[in-house]
């Protein structure tokens, strides 16, 4: 055995960096470095791009507050300026609309815009809901909480979604081919509005929804990352253990967040060889 793996290292000494009990995520075969965006940060959860400004959005858990438990933040990803945003109560959701790069956040009571200029949200609709989840295609969807009701927002007004006033979903997300993906306490869920039936995808346990910058759909558990193909086949991308959420670069680098932290991951070369494979 000790034979193989000196013959191994050898091999790839040239193109490889070889490394022992290196901390890496393998996707799709190739490993990934962890490089950490924001520690030290509390419960970093619902995260969105605005592909535009190369801009992180975000909520988190603020210890101490009597008022907001939730604030929302954001981050440079070119430069990793980190701030929070003020002017919004219980900052929890965002989405971002790619063509107007309006930024949309979600407070307990109702939709918020972000203003790049001030670093301000300002209230834009005024319904009193508590938002849990954002995501933008041809407009805002958004869920609420305890009720776990779809609403859209369009031209200034909210108005429950038709085709799921009858079901219950904390996430949202479509595909831009009428496909409407949610999740509830029974698991995963695609309506698709062409036939008007609903398809079951599977009971995870999805903490996040999200689509890349070409509509592609993926979604994270406390225990790893998956994608949706166009077929509404799930596919296990990898198994990470204590992920809050994921999100997708332009350049297809996965961000997750952890219980205390938000890391990217990007492709390495490194060859990692365990003690236990040694």
């Amino acid at each position: 055995m000790k034979l193989v793996i000196s013959l191994m290292l050898l091999a790839f000494s040239q193109a490889r960096v070889i490394e022992t009990d290196c901390d890496v995520v393998t996707i799709h075969n190739i490993n990934h470095e962890k490089q950490v965006l924001l520690k030290n940060i509390n419960g970093p959860y619902q995260m969105t791009i605005d592909y535009d400004t190369n801009t992180l959005f975000f909520s988190y858990t603020a210890e101490g507050e009597t008022n907001d438990i939730f604030k929302s933040g954001y981050i440079n990803l070119k430069t990793n300026e980190y701030n929070t945003i003020t002017g919004i109560a219980g900052g929890f959701a965002s989405a971002v609309d790619k063509h107007s790069q309006k930024v949309y956040l979600g407070g307990r009571d109702g939709v918020y815009e972000f203003n790049a200029a001030t670093h301000k949200a300002n209230h834009i609709e005024k319904d009193g809901k508590n938002i849990w989840h954002m995501f933008y295609s041809d407009k805002l969807y958004y869920t609420d909480y305890p009720n776990e009701n779809v609403y859209t927002f369009k031209d200034g007004v909210s108005a429950l979604l038709p085709e799921l006033q009858d079901t219950k979903a904390l996430l949202i997300a479509t595909d831009g081919k009428d496909n409407l993906y949610f999740k509830n306490s029974s698991g995963l869920f695609c309506y698709k509005k062409a036939k008007g039936e609903t398809v079951f995808l599977g009971d995870y346990n999805l903490n996040s929804l999200t689509a890349d910058i070409n509509n592609n759909l993926y979604f994270s558990t406390p225990q790893g990352f998956y994608n949706i193909d166009e077929n509404q086949v799930v596919n296990k991308l990898a198994d990470v253990s204590d992920v809050y959420g994921l999100v997708v670069e332009s350049d297809n680098n996965l961000i997750y967040s952890s219980s205390n932290s938000i890391i990217r991951l990007t492709p390495t070369k490194k060859i990692c060889i365990t003690a236990k494979n040694v």
